[in-house]
């Protein structure tokens, strides 16, 4: 099971092959009771829904339906949605930014790829603080230097792929819970 804590010690098995394992933040070639990180499904599948939510309107606009801005207006409470800083679909903007784009697309691919990474993957789970460094790029990009619609999307590309495995171990973590076996309480007779 993976846990956190100054004094849980984290077992996880991560990927298709059971024989890899995470063990106190080593690599082992040990089989583990824990469950794999899953491919979630579900959550794969309100990312598509997501991604295409953020689509709809510059379709909905081509195929003449009036409504379409309205698909727009729930999504300026996460993103400015400045036309000049969008990804334009059939000549018109999508629902989100470049940046915006490139974090839901990039958590989209993490979300599919990482349960088929388990080498990586052990590796960043074993300290899951090293994913706020894939966001270095993109703070660099959004404040110190000049940048351009592809790198405002590579960046938040960047950031969201790793930031993907998150979930993932939560999910881990949930169904090996779920999975254990029930334990008495220490200390009552």
């Amino acid at each position: 099971m993976w846990e956190i804590g100054p004094f849980s010690r984290a077992t996880l098995t991560i990927g298709p092959n059971p024989a890899r394992t995470l063990h106190s933040g080593r690599v082992n070639d040990a089989v583990s009771r824990a469950e794999p990180v899953p491919f979630s499904g579900a959550l794969l599948f309100a990312c598509l829904f997501w991604l295409a939510w953020i689509a709809a309107p510059p379709l909905a606009a081509a195929a003449g339906w009036p409504w379409g801005e309205l698909l727009r207006w729930p999504l300026h409470i996460v993103c400015h949605q400045d036309p000049e800083r969008s990804i334009h679909l059939l000549g018109a903007p999508l629902a989100v930014c470049h940046r915006c784009t490139g974090l839901y697309i990039g958590f989209t691919l993490g979300v599919a790829s990482w349960p088929w990474l388990p080498a990586l993957a052990a590796r960043l789970a074993a300290n899951p603080r090293w994913v706020a460094l894939f966001f270095v790029p993109m703070l660099i990009d959004w404040g110190l230097v000049p940048n351009t619609g592809a790198s405002r999307f590579a960046t938040g590309l960047v950031a969201a792929f790793p930031a993907a495995l998150l979930p993932l171990l939560v999910l881990a973590e949930r169904r090996a819970a779920a999975n254990a076996p029930a334990t008495p309480p220490t200390g009552v007779t």
